[in-house]
């Protein structure tokens, strides 16, 4: 079941015995599962004196499987249901051992199951069993051209207005840790009004991404071949280690030649296709002009250095102990030379 779908159910109290909320993308399973079980947290009783009585958290490292089925088995008082949650299900000991409860679940309880940083075999019989009495909800892989959506999704969820330069400043700068991305948003819930627009202003002051020297200014420098922006990002970047995201940088380079390279491809190459691939529009021009500097060849030769680099900083075949600052520097020099 999708996120949206599933927030729906909830909303008309559509309740399943379980749900299974589970993935293993770091940056991304933890926001959407807390989202999930926080709203049916908060939205599940009409009042608090129900939810002192029917309510039930637990933690994996704290519990076992004796104590999940006994809270579960309870039954409710002075309403229709109670609601178990446990979170770090994953460090539940032997959590498959459940399956006896999932067989026959009681029905006047929901379960909430939040198994994070892994999942489930979609072969075993406890899954199988859960996803046949119950919902099964996977976080997954954000890609970079859903992120935007989500990074507005998330602003108009606190009652903000945000820019794609905006936009484009956390997608580059934070990539597809949600978390984060919603907890530097809540910052700024003393400092906005309701309906208040997230500016480039607003993110350099308040939460400490330059609108000028970011890693998405950075990649465009590289894209329009400005050797001096470029290195005076780099040298920014040397001066404010904490103001930027270093594991940002060769990804970053990396899916923006990728695009020269599928426009290389493409049979119209008109502004709509560059578009669709992601481009922010305030940089149409420069991927065009850029398509005649940077041919085919020399694109592949380029994406072969951020291979090998991208492993450098990694500490593969990186004999010599460069750090990645002058790694960067070494790759942006071998990058213009090609």
């Amino acid at each position: 079941m999708e996120y949206k779908e599933l927030i729906t159910s909830i909303e008309n109290k559509k309740y399943a015995p379980i749900y299974l909320l589970m993935g293993e993308k770091e940056d991304v399973c933890p926001y959407f599962i807390d989202k999930v079980s926080n709203y049916i947290e908060d939205h599940f009783f009409e009042d608090e004196t129900a939810k002192d009585f029917n309510f039930q958290l637990l933690y994996g490292k704290e519990t076992s499987i004796d104590q999940i089925v006994a809270f579960s088995k309870e039954y409710p008082m002075m309403t229709d249901y109670r609601l178990v949650i446990v979170r770090e299900a994953q460090d539940v000991g032997k959590i498959e051992q459940l399956i006896e409860y999932a067989k026959n679940p009681q029905k006047q309880t929901v379960l909430v199951i939040c198994y994070k940083y892994k999942k489930l075999d979609k072969r075993t019989a406890f899954y199988k069993t859960i996803e046949k009495v119950g919902i099964v909800f996977e976080s997954k892989e954000i890609y970079e051209d859903k992120l935007p959506a989500h990074i507005k999704n998330i602003a108009k969820e606190k009652n903000f207005i945000i820019g794609d330069i905006a936009v484009n400043l956390f997608a580059t700068h934070i990539g597809t840790d949600l978390s984060r991305i919603d907890n530097e948003m809540e910052k700024l819930r003393n400092i906005l009004p309701r309906n208040g627009e997230i500016t480039t202003q607003i993110i350099e002051e308040y939460i400490g991404i330059s609108k000028e020297y970011n890693v998405f200014e950075f990649v465009t420098a590289v894209i329009a071949r400005k050797e001096f922006k470029v290195y005076e990002i780099l040298n920014y970047f040397s001066a404010n280690p904490a103001n930027y995201e270093k594991t940002r940088i060769i990804p970053n380079l990396y899916s923006a030649f990728y695009k020269l390279l599928q426009y290389h491809f493409s049979v119209n190459k008109n502004e709509d296709y560059l578009k669709s691939l992601g481009v922010f529009w305030k940089d149409i021009p420069t991927y065009k002009i850029a398509a005649s500097f940077y041919t085919f060849s020399k694109i592949v030769k380029i994406m072969h250095l951020l291979r090998k680099y991208d492993l450098m900083s990694k500490g593969v075949n990186n004999t010599t102990g460069i750090k990645e600052q002058e790694l960067i520097k070494e790759l942006v020099f071998q990058i213009f030379r090609v």
